[in-house]
Formats: C-alpha cells, structure tokens, sequence
C-alpha cells in the first residue's frame, strides 16, 4: 500500500473503533474523563520514546495506573471525582513534558505525538488498531446489556449483585487502548475528537442505542477519510484535520436537527421535540464519573 492508502485505511478502521466505544463514552457522560486520560498517558508515551521502548507498551502500561489511580481516587470518602480527574489530567501532561524537555533537541521530535501523523503509520499500527477493535466489539458482545444497565439504573445494577467497579475498569481499560492506539495517527491531544464526536453527533440524530452505534461509526471514519483527504490536497497537518472534520460533522448535525425542529414546530403550531441523547440516571453527572457502591 501507499502511504495515503494505508494512512486511509488507518483512518477507517480508527474511526470506526473510536465510534463504537465513542457511544459508551457519551451515554456515560465521560468526556472529561476521557481527556484526563488522553493527556495522562503522555509521559507513557514519552518514556517510551525516550527509552526506544514499544510505544504502545509504554503507554498502555502507563495507561493502566491512570486509570486504577482515577478509580482508587474517585471512590474514596468525600472525594469528588471531578477532583481527582482534573488532577491526573495536569499532573500526567505536565510530567510528560518535563520528562519531554529533560532531552536536548528531542521537543521536535516528539511533537508528532501529540497531534499525530496518520501519513507515517505502519502496517503494524494498523494491526494494533484492528486488535483494539476486536477487544471493544468483544466487551460489547460479552458485557453490552451490563454496560447499558449500569449506565442507566446503576442503583438496580448494584441491587441485581454485579460488580460495578470490575465493569468500569474494563471499560476504561478499553477507552484507554483506543486512546493508545490512536497515539500514531492523532496524537494524545486530539484523540478524545474521535473517541467524543461520533457518538456526540449521532445522539442528534436518534435515541436508540443500536442505530447510535452505526451511525457514530460511520461519522468517525468519514471524518477520518475527509481529514486524510484535507491533509493530501492542502498540505495542512492530518490529525487536526480529522479533528476539524469531527467537529464539522457535529456542527452540521446540530443545525440540521434544529432546523428540522423548528420547521416541524411551525407545521404543527407547537414545538416538537427531536432525537436527543439517551440520558443514564444520576450516574451520568459530572460528579459521579466513578461512583461509589
């Protein structure tokens, strides 16, 4: 294959990971956290360059003590998860560019981790993409109707006696290897655009959580392809344009449906309420990321 063929097909198969694990972040309302764990599994990242070390050990190693410390934080006794989060994203970002400048002329060299290099993939990082897909398309044949009931009865979750702190590690676990994953191709900055939008802008569209899936899936790898496409015809940087084509696709969501609100609201002389986003219980608020049982 030719780079563009093979950064293309790297946009596909990641747009359509980060689409089917996007929708387990958006019905979580874990956005925020999923940026705390974008920005913190950079020093991984770095030490691995650092090191000559495989990228995707250092930051998947990296990766799971943020996310057991997250956990451990957010369940302890009068701990606000908002807290504990806010203080792994800064602590780990910040260590990752001490650990970044600790290294004469290495800032440079380094930059292409932070908002990636889809152009430059390799036939290995489109394995290590298509091993993180069928890792989440397993938990979601094995764990999916777990998932959904902790997401909107978490109390009931509790009451039916599974282990919620074992599912939301898993679940972690697996944002986390997408996050790694997408390191080559976007960056550890602009990762949560495809982990985020796609789910963001099909909860637009409907309420059902099976059609939320395949339409956020095929968002984040037609905004992968158009932000391949933007990068080889004006020579602007692939990762933020994915990101941009991400953003572009919410945006022109957002307009549609609430043109077609507002027109369907004239018609019938009364306002008249679209698709909107599946909203889970009391689990879902930002202070309650990681609940205690």
């Amino acid at each position: 294959m030719t780079l563009v063929q093979r950064a293309m097909a790297e946009a596909v198969l990641l747009g359509a990971v980060g689409g089917l694990i996007s929708v387990q972040i958006v019905v979580r309302r874990l956005p925020f956290f999923t940026m705390a764990m974008t920005h913190a599994t950079f020093p991984g990242v770095v030490l691995a360059a650092l090191t000559g070390a495989d990228l995707y050990l250092g930051g998947g190693l990296f990766g799971v003590l943020v996310v057991l410390g997250v956990v451990m934080l957010s369940r302890r006794p009068g701990q606000e998860t908002g807290s504990a989060i806010g203080i792994m994203l800064s602590a780990g970002f910040a260590l990752g560019v001490v650990l970044m400048s600790a290294r004469d002329g290495f800032s440079k060299d380094l930059a292409a981790y932070t908002v990636g290099q889809i152009l430059t993939v390799s036939d290995g990082d489109l394995v290590a993409v298509a091993v993180a897909g069928i890792m989440v398309l397993l938990l979601l044949a094995v764990a999916g109707k777990e998932l959904t009931f902790r997401a909107f009865d978490p109390g009931g979750f509790a009451a039916a006696g599974y282990r919620a702190a074992a599912l939301d590690i898993v679940l972690l676990l697996a944002v986390e290897a997408v996050i790694v994953v997408a390191v080559p191709a976007v960056g550890t900055i602009l990762a949560v655009a495809i982990l985020v939008a796609p789910a963001a802008t099909a909860g637009l569209w409907t309420r059902r959580l099976p059609v939320m899936t395949v339409i956020a899936v095929a968002v984040g790898s037609a905004s992968g392809v158009a932000g391949v496409l933007a990068s080889v015809r004006y020579d602007v940087a692939a990762g933020g344009a994915i990101t941009l084509a991400t953003g572009v696709a919410f945006a022109l969501s957002f307009g549609a449906v609430t043109a077609r609100r507002a027109l369907a609201g004239r018609r019938s002389g009364t306002g008249m309420p679209g698709p909107a986003m599946p909203q889970p219980s009391a689990y879902g608020r930002s202070d309650q990321v990681m609940p205690r049982r």
